[in-house]
C-alpha cells in the first residue's frame, strides 16, 4: 500500500508541474500572437519563441506520458495490494491453509452441490494430541513449527488445497468428496491420515511424536448445513478419544 501512496504523491507533483508548464505554454502562444508586424530583430525573436514553444510542447508531452505511466504502475500496485489483502483475509497466516471463514464457505458450497447432484460429502475434524505439552516444554515457536509440519501433511489429503483448513489453535478440518466421503472411504482416510500425522517431527534437535484424534461427519437427512457436518464430526471425534482412553486404561 505504501507504493500506491508514493506513486500518488509523485503523480500529484507532476500534475502541479504540468499546470505550471501549461501556463508557460499559453504565455508563449500569447507572445507569438502579439507579434503582428516585423520590427528590428522581431523575426529573430519570433524564431526563438517558436523554438521555446516547441521545447515546452515536447516537455509537456513527456510529462503527460510520465503521468500516464505512473498511474498505470499505481493501478497495478493497487491490484496487487488488494490481492494480498484478500489472500490474508481467507488463509491462515501461519500454515497457509484455508482459515475458518474460507473453509466454512467451501463446505457450504460443496454441501449444496452434493444436494443437487446426489453426490456424497463429508468432513474430517482433526485435533492434535498433546500439542499443549509441546508448547509448554519446547516453547511456542516450536509449537508453530509443529503446526506447519502437520498442516503440510493434512494438505496432501485434500482433493484441492483449499479443502483443508485450520479452524483455530490445533484444530484442522478436511472436506471429503466422492468415494472418500462415504463411511468406509472416510474411515480408511482417517487411518491413513493418522499414520501420516504420527510420523516423527524433529524440532530444535528434539524428536516430537505427534498424534491426532479425528472424527468424521457424513452427509445425511439431518445434516442440512455445513455446521451440522462439523458438529457430527466433533461428536465422532470425542467418541474416538473416549475409546482410546478406555483402551489405554
Amino acid at each position: 500500500m505504501s507504493h500506491v501512496l508514493v506513486g500518488s504523491r509523485i503523480a500529484f507533483l507532476l500534475i502541479v508541474l504540468l499546470a505550471f508548464v501549461s501556463s508557460l505554454l499559453l504565455g508563449a502562444e500569447s507572445d507569438l500572437v502579439s507579434v503582428s508586424e516585423p520590427v528590428s530583430g522581431a523575426g529573430k525573436r519570433q524564431g526563438l519563441e517558436l523554438e521555446e514553444l516547441l521545447t515546452i510542447s515536447g516537455l509537456f508531452s513527456v510529462l503527460l506520458a510520465a503521468v500516464a505511466w505512473l498511474n498505470g504502475k499505481a493501478s497495478v500496485t493497487d491490484r496487487r495490494a488488494r490481492r494480498a489483502l484478500e489472500h490474508t483475509a481467507f488463509l491462515d497466516p501461519l500454515t497457509g491453509l484455508s482459515n475458518r471463514r474460507l473453509f466454512n464457505d467451501r463446505l457450504a458450497s460443496q454441501l449444496a452441490r452434493s444436494r443437487r447432484e446426489g453426490a456424497p460429502c463429508a468432513v474430517l475434524l482433526i485435533d492434535l494430541d498433546k500439542f499443549k505439552e509441546v508448547n509448554d516444554t519446547l516453547g511456542h515457536a516450536a509449537g508453530d513449527r509443529l503446526l506447519i509440519a502437520i498442516s503440510d501433511r493434512i494438505r496432501r489429503f485434500a482433493a484441492v488445497p483449499e479443502d483443508a483448513g485450520r479452524l483455530g489453535g490445533d484444530e484442522f478440518a478436511i472436506i471429503l468428496r466422492s468415494s472418500a466421503a462415504v463411511e468406509d472411504g472416510a474411515r480408511a482416510a482417517i487411518h491413513r491420515l493418522q499414520r501420516s500425522i504420527g510420523q516423527p517431527v524433529v524440532i530444535d534437535g528434539h524428536c516430537v511424536h505427534p498424534g491426532a484424534s479425528i472424527g468424521v461427519g457424513l452427509i445425511s437427512e439431518r445434516t442440512s448445513r455445513g455446521a451440522d457436518l462439523l458438529e457430527a464430526a466433533d461428536m465422532d471425534m470425542y467418541r474416538a478419544k473416549a475409546i482410546r482412553r478406555q483402551e489405554a486404561a
